[in-house]
């Protein structure tokens, strides 16, 4: 860590001195884990838990289940280190955003299996987490990254990727509105498939947002862009991890069209969460609101 960073002052989200986390913190990321390990288990060691998807698909969901399962001790050490330190907050939210766009995927692109229920109440805990957690960030508890240049430079590169993939799966799905052929992949059965919505709906946006904050500057950018490089960086490992197997198995590898910028996309997003996170600095004041509405 670089010297010229300061330390974290050891204050918890209600501004008093103190080194316990929030309990609410740290009980929702015990039993999000708890439901993590049943469900990655499950994917993991029964028999055809993914049946009625390519086997390229069932190779590649049990990659992510194995990536999902090593990031439970991280998300529960950065759950209980959370009430005093902005970097270890950061990471958890990170972690969190990459539990929900991941369930919501085996919610919405896979057929039901019996671990339904289970991901339905990941997706729950990880979705209502995440949305108390970005809110009740204090602006004024975080000061601006030092360098402009990383600040603008990580603006405009979540502003470009996020709007190049928007126009990559515009690509396949405009021509089909005006009466070309079926995009593909699709989802089980024909449904839409389960990135096209997330991403163009949810995910996407919210990337393109956090650039426009670091551009113009605002405070709040700081933090939420360690959050959005995190969630990069784990579901793209996740993607990758995915590939790889494929490559080890027998399976034949079929690189998408996202394939070459997604890898590029994770060693740059990898770059500047090591940058970031070396550039967290104390505001004024605690870096959380003590509630939603205060």
């Amino acid at each position: 860590m670089s010297a010229r960073v300061r330390s974290e002052p050891k204050t918890s989200p209600r501004g008093n001195t103190a080194g316990t986390p929030t309990q609410r913190v740290v009980w929702s990321s015990t039993v999000m884990a708890l439901g993590v390990a049943v469900a990655c288990s499950y994917g993991l060691l029964a028999v055809n838990p993914y049946r009625g998807i390519s086997e390229a698909t069932q190779v590649s969901a049990r990659a992510q289940d194995a990536l999902s399962l090593a990031v439970i001790p991280v998300l529960l050490i950065a759950a209980r280190r959370s009430g005093w330190s902005r970097r270890a907050y950061l990471v958890w939210l990170g972690l969190v955003a990459y539990l929900t766009y991941s369930y919501a995927i085996y919610l919405i692109g896979l057929p039901m299996n019996r671990c339904f229920l289970v991901y339905v109440g990941i997706e729950l805990l990880a979705g209502a987490a995440l949305i108390d957690g970005v809110v009740r960030i204090r602006p004024r508890g975080w000061a601006r990254c030092p360098s402009r240049s990383l600040e603008r430079g990580t603006g405009w590169f979540l502003a470009v990727t996020g709007l190049l993939f928007a126009a990559l799966w515009l690509t396949v799905l405009v021509p089909f509105a005006f009466g070309g052929a079926e995009p593909t992949p699709q989802g089980p059965g024909g449904a839409p498939y389960p990135v096209f919505v997330l991403d163009l709906v949810v995910a996407l946006p919210c990337i393109v947002g956090v650039g426009v904050l670091l551009i113009r500057g605002r405070v709040v950018g700081t933090p939420l862009a360690v959050v959005a490089l995190v969630k990069i960086v784990t579901l793209f490992t996740a993607l990758w991890a995915g590939v790889a197997m494929q490559a080890m198995t027998d399976v034949p590898v079929h690189l998408a069209a996202d394939a070459g910028p997604s890898a590029l996309l994770l060693a740059v997003s990898g770059w500047l969460t090591f940058r970031w996170l070396g550039h967290v600095r104390a505001g004024d004041g605690p870096f959380m609101r003590d509630t939603l509405w205060s």
